[in-house]
């Protein structure tokens, strides 16, 4: 099956149960809170992490977060926290 028809698939499914596309699609959910905190949900992995930037992978692409004084707060497989200055989050 095609990604695009299996994708399509997936989002029908959630929309009938009523299920958030983002566990069935397995999408990034990305929480910001203020300009200081950042929450990705659903991150495929760490890519880079210095006091400026922290990238992570996601099925939609990659996650970009930039500032000063960034540090990851927390991380497992499933989510990471980000705290610092917050100045940009962007996705690729």
């Amino acid at each position: 099956m095609r990604p695009a028809v299996r994708h399509n698939l997936k989002r029908k499914f959630a929309q009938t149960l009523d299920l958030p596309p983002s566990v069935v699609l397995d999408q990034a959910v990305i929480h910001i809170l203020g300009d200081g905190e950042v929450q990705i949900v659903n991150h495929k992995g760490l890519v880079q992490y210095t006091a400026a930037c922290v990238k992570a992978r996601a099925v939609q692409g990659m996650i970009e977060v930039s500032g000063s004084e960034l540090e990851i707060a927390s991380f497992s497989a499933q989510q990471m926290k980000i705290r610092g200055r917050i100045r940009q989050v962007m996705l690729k």
